[in-house]
Protein backbone atom coordinates (compact mmCIF):
# COMPACT_ATOMS: atom_id res chain seq x y z
CA UNK A 1 0.00 0.00 0.00
CA UNK A 2 1.30 3.35 -0.58
CA UNK A 3 2.53 5.34 2.17
CA UNK A 4 -0.58 7.84 3.55
CA UNK A 5 1.38 9.28 6.49
CA UNK A 6 0.39 12.61 7.23
CA UNK A 7 2.99 15.78 7.79
CA UNK A 8 1.25 18.77 9.66
CA UNK A 9 0.97 21.76 7.67
CA UNK A 10 3.34 24.24 6.81
CA UNK A 11 1.90 27.23 8.50
CA UNK A 12 4.91 29.74 7.75
CA UNK A 13 4.50 29.03 4.50
CA UNK A 14 0.49 29.84 5.32
CA UNK A 15 0.91 32.50 6.75
CA UNK A 16 3.57 34.49 4.46
CA UNK A 17 1.42 33.93 1.67
CA UNK A 18 -1.71 35.12 3.42
CA UNK A 19 0.23 38.01 3.95
CA UNK A 20 1.74 38.51 0.58
CA UNK A 21 -1.89 38.25 -0.49
CA UNK A 22 -3.16 40.93 1.69
CA UNK A 23 -0.51 43.25 0.50
CA UNK A 24 -1.39 42.72 -3.01
CA UNK A 25 -4.91 42.77 -2.52
CA UNK A 26 -4.85 45.92 -0.31
CA UNK A 27 -2.44 47.69 -3.02
CA UNK A 28 0.37 48.15 -0.72
CA UNK A 29 1.97 46.32 -3.74
CA UNK A 30 1.35 47.93 -6.39
CA UNK A 31 0.05 46.04 -9.81
CA UNK A 32 3.76 44.99 -11.41
CA UNK A 33 5.81 45.32 -8.59
CA UNK A 34 8.76 43.60 -8.29
CA UNK A 35 9.74 41.55 -5.73
CA UNK A 36 12.58 40.39 -4.67
CA UNK A 37 13.06 36.79 -2.66
CA UNK A 38 15.57 38.13 -0.43
CA UNK A 39 14.13 41.19 0.60
CA UNK A 40 10.55 39.36 1.06
CA UNK A 41 12.58 36.60 3.50
CA UNK A 42 14.84 39.60 5.61
CA UNK A 43 11.07 41.76 5.77
CA UNK A 44 9.50 38.10 7.06
CA UNK A 45 12.65 36.92 8.99
CA UNK A 46 12.32 33.93 7.51
CA UNK A 47 14.68 31.97 4.97
CA UNK A 48 13.69 32.48 1.53
CA UNK A 49 12.11 28.60 0.88
CA UNK A 50 8.86 29.82 2.23
CA UNK A 51 8.57 32.97 0.66
CA UNK A 52 9.73 30.93 -2.73
CA UNK A 53 6.65 28.70 -1.94
CA UNK A 54 4.35 31.29 -0.99
CA UNK A 55 4.35 33.09 -4.37
CA UNK A 56 4.54 29.67 -6.36
CA UNK A 57 1.14 29.16 -4.42
CA UNK A 58 -0.05 33.35 -5.61
CA UNK A 59 1.35 32.49 -9.27
CA UNK A 60 -1.99 29.51 -9.59
CA UNK A 61 -4.52 32.51 -8.01
CA UNK A 62 -3.36 34.74 -10.77
CA UNK A 63 -2.00 37.33 -8.15
CA UNK A 64 1.81 36.85 -8.81
CA UNK A 65 3.57 36.89 -12.33
CA UNK A 66 7.08 34.49 -12.49
CA UNK A 67 8.91 35.01 -15.30
CA UNK A 68 12.19 33.06 -16.21
CA UNK A 69 15.39 34.80 -15.80
CA UNK A 70 13.60 37.77 -14.54
CA UNK A 71 12.35 36.95 -11.19
CA UNK A 72 8.49 37.38 -9.27
CA UNK A 73 5.91 40.38 -10.26
CA UNK A 74 2.18 40.89 -8.87
CA UNK A 75 0.67 40.72 -11.54
CA UNK A 76 -0.57 43.49 -13.88
CA UNK A 77 -3.04 42.50 -16.58
CA UNK A 78 -3.49 43.87 -20.09
CA UNK A 79 -6.49 45.64 -21.37
CA UNK A 80 -7.60 42.42 -22.43
CA UNK A 81 -7.74 40.46 -19.61
CA UNK A 82 -9.87 43.32 -17.68
CA UNK A 83 -12.16 43.15 -20.37
CA UNK A 84 -12.56 39.34 -19.85
CA UNK A 85 -12.44 39.32 -16.36
CA UNK A 86 -15.25 41.98 -16.22
CA UNK A 87 -17.11 39.51 -18.78
CA UNK A 88 -16.93 36.79 -16.09
CA UNK A 89 -18.08 39.03 -13.68
CA UNK A 90 -21.37 39.74 -14.87
CA UNK A 91 -21.62 35.91 -16.36
CA UNK A 92 -21.19 34.62 -12.77
CA UNK A 93 -22.88 37.15 -10.52
CA UNK A 94 -26.25 37.05 -13.15
CA UNK A 95 -26.06 33.32 -12.68
CA UNK A 96 -25.92 33.32 -8.64
CA UNK A 97 -27.87 35.68 -8.00
CA UNK A 98 -31.51 34.37 -8.96
CA UNK A 99 -29.75 31.30 -7.42
CA UNK A 100 -29.99 33.17 -3.72
CA UNK A 101 -33.49 34.44 -4.53
CA UNK A 102 -34.68 31.22 -5.10
CA UNK A 103 -32.94 29.23 -2.01
CA UNK A 104 -31.58 31.86 0.58
CA UNK A 105 -33.55 34.71 0.03
CA UNK A 106 -34.41 36.31 3.00
CA UNK A 107 -30.80 35.33 4.70
CA UNK A 108 -28.77 37.38 1.54
CA UNK A 109 -31.00 40.31 1.66
CA UNK A 110 -30.36 40.76 5.63
CA UNK A 111 -27.02 40.64 4.89
CA UNK A 112 -27.26 42.66 1.56
CA UNK A 113 -28.78 45.49 4.09
CA UNK A 114 -26.28 45.29 6.32
CA UNK A 115 -23.55 45.74 4.18
CA UNK A 116 -25.10 48.79 2.38
CA UNK A 117 -25.41 50.42 5.31
CA UNK A 118 -21.71 50.55 5.88
CA UNK A 119 -21.19 50.87 1.90
CA UNK A 120 -23.25 54.32 3.09
CA UNK A 121 -20.79 55.24 5.81
CA UNK A 122 -17.88 55.10 4.23
CA UNK A 123 -19.21 57.00 1.23
CA UNK A 124 -20.20 59.90 3.09
CA UNK A 125 -16.95 59.91 5.06
CA UNK A 126 -15.28 59.85 1.90
CA UNK A 127 -13.57 56.74 3.26
CA UNK A 128 -12.24 55.31 -0.85
CA UNK A 129 -10.26 52.53 0.74
CA UNK A 130 -13.75 51.38 3.25
CA UNK A 131 -16.18 51.60 0.32
CA UNK A 132 -13.91 49.95 -1.99
CA UNK A 133 -13.37 46.98 0.52
CA UNK A 134 -17.34 47.38 1.35
CA UNK A 135 -17.60 46.67 -2.35
CA UNK A 136 -16.01 43.78 -2.37
CA UNK A 137 -18.16 42.36 0.01
CA UNK A 138 -21.19 43.06 -0.99
CA UNK A 139 -20.62 41.21 -4.61
CA UNK A 140 -19.40 38.61 -2.85
CA UNK A 141 -22.31 37.90 -0.82
CA UNK A 142 -24.42 36.40 -3.68
CA UNK A 143 -21.45 33.78 -4.18
CA UNK A 144 -21.43 33.26 -0.22
CA UNK A 145 -25.62 32.78 -0.47
CA UNK A 146 -25.97 31.00 -3.81
CA UNK A 147 -25.47 27.61 -2.21
CA UNK A 148 -23.15 26.21 -4.99
CA UNK A 149 -19.92 25.57 -3.80
CA UNK A 150 -18.50 25.36 -7.59
CA UNK A 151 -20.02 28.23 -7.75
CA UNK A 152 -17.85 29.57 -4.75
CA UNK A 153 -14.59 28.21 -6.01
CA UNK A 154 -14.91 29.57 -9.60
CA UNK A 155 -15.36 33.06 -7.93
CA UNK A 156 -12.63 32.45 -5.52
CA UNK A 157 -10.11 32.01 -8.57
CA UNK A 158 -10.52 35.59 -9.44
CA UNK A 159 -11.95 37.53 -6.44
CA UNK A 160 -8.14 38.92 -5.27
CA UNK A 161 -7.60 39.89 -8.57
CA UNK A 162 -10.82 42.20 -8.82
CA UNK A 163 -10.08 43.39 -5.56
CA UNK A 164 -6.74 44.11 -6.18
CA UNK A 165 -7.55 46.58 -8.91
CA UNK A 166 -10.02 48.12 -7.80
CA UNK A 167 -8.43 48.83 -4.54
CA UNK A 168 -5.31 50.07 -7.27
CA UNK A 169 -8.18 52.04 -8.65
CA UNK A 170 -9.57 53.78 -5.37
CA UNK A 171 -5.99 54.80 -4.44
CA UNK A 172 -4.26 55.92 -7.33
CA UNK A 173 -7.95 57.05 -9.81
CA UNK A 174 -10.35 58.96 -8.62
CA UNK A 175 -13.64 57.23 -10.41
CA UNK A 176 -17.26 58.03 -9.70
CA UNK A 177 -18.45 56.89 -6.21
CA UNK A 178 -21.82 58.54 -6.24
CA UNK A 179 -22.66 56.30 -9.53
CA UNK A 180 -21.58 53.45 -8.19
CA UNK A 181 -23.04 54.19 -5.22
CA UNK A 182 -26.49 54.37 -6.19
CA UNK A 183 -26.01 51.33 -8.72
CA UNK A 184 -25.60 49.65 -5.51
CA UNK A 185 -28.60 50.79 -4.12
CA UNK A 186 -30.30 50.31 -7.28
CA UNK A 187 -29.34 46.34 -6.93
CA UNK A 188 -30.11 45.76 -3.29
CA UNK A 189 -33.43 47.14 -3.72
CA UNK A 190 -34.21 45.12 -6.96
CA UNK A 191 -32.73 41.83 -5.22
CA UNK A 192 -34.69 42.61 -1.83
CA UNK A 193 -37.92 43.21 -4.11
CA UNK A 194 -36.77 40.25 -6.35
CA UNK A 195 -37.05 41.93 -9.44
CA UNK A 196 -34.10 39.70 -10.89
CA UNK A 197 -34.62 40.94 -14.58
CA UNK A 198 -33.82 44.57 -13.71
CA UNK A 199 -30.84 43.91 -11.56
CA UNK A 200 -29.39 42.67 -14.84
CA UNK A 201 -29.48 45.71 -16.75
CA UNK A 202 -28.15 47.86 -13.82
CA UNK A 203 -25.54 45.32 -13.14
CA UNK A 204 -24.15 45.22 -16.87
CA UNK A 205 -24.03 48.58 -16.50
CA UNK A 206 -22.12 48.53 -13.22
CA UNK A 207 -19.36 46.19 -14.26
CA UNK A 208 -18.74 47.69 -17.70
CA UNK A 209 -18.84 51.12 -16.21
CA UNK A 210 -16.42 49.94 -13.43
CA UNK A 211 -14.34 48.11 -17.02
CA UNK A 212 -14.37 51.53 -18.81
CA UNK A 213 -12.94 52.68 -15.28
CA UNK A 214 -10.01 50.04 -15.27
CA UNK A 215 -9.26 50.75 -18.97
CA UNK A 216 -9.09 54.51 -18.75
CA UNK A 217 -6.45 54.16 -15.95
CA UNK A 218 -4.39 51.54 -18.07
CA UNK A 219 -4.20 54.46 -20.77
CA UNK A 220 -3.26 57.10 -18.39
CA UNK A 221 -0.47 54.97 -16.79
CA UNK A 222 -1.99 54.88 -13.52
CA UNK A 223 -1.45 51.10 -13.55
Amino acid sequence: MINLSLTRPNTLVHAVTERLREAIVTAELKLGEALSEEKLASAFGVSRTPVREALNLLQLQGLIEIAPQRGSFVFRPTMEDIAHLCDFRIAMELTVIPLCAEHDHASTNAALLECLEEMEKAFAKDDGFGYATLDDALHQLFFSHCGNPYFQDAYGLIAGRISALRNNLTIDYQADRAVSMEEHRQIVKMFSETELDDIETVLKAHIGRTRENFLEAMENGVF
